[in-house]
């Protein structure tokens, strides 16, 4: 079965780049550009990991986290913010609310892949090869 990603960004070229390269790994990629719609994909698509954003229209990471994390359809979903962060506070909040790891933007194709499968192998999820 292909790991099915959810990236959740209001950036349609940031999404669209994300998208390109994990595509070209062999990861099935969904999109969603602002919390209630990151929120409907999650529980609907139910992908394999979530690479979230923190800064998007109408709810922003912190709380699509904390309702993924409270909801038992998602709650053992892998989370990974993807984010611009460079506020230490920010950045421990983030793995706080139970976020499986925090990439900062701006991020190579090679370290987010390789970041995306360590998350999913700690979670005995098994990455495309």
């Amino acid at each position: 079965m292909t790991p099915r990603i959810l990236v959740a960004d209001d950036d349609d070229g940031l999404r669209r780049m994300l998208r390109m390269v994990l595509c070209r790994e062999g990861f099935e990629v969904i999109e969603a550009a602002d919390g209630a719609e990151t929120l409907a994909r999650a529980y609907d698509s139910k992908p394999t990991l979530i690479l979230l954003d923190v800064m998007m229209p109408d709810m922003d990471g912190f709380d699509v986290c904390r309702q993924l994390r409270y909801d038992q359809r998602t709650h053992r979903m892998p989370i990974v913010f993807v984010s611009a962060i460079d506020n230490i506070t920010q950045r421990n909040e983030v793995l706080k609310l139970g976020a499986d790891d925090c990439i900062r933007k701006p991020i190579g194709p090679r370290e987010l892949v390789m970041r995306v499968r360590r998350v999913m192998e700690r979670h005995g999820l098994v990455p495309v090869v």
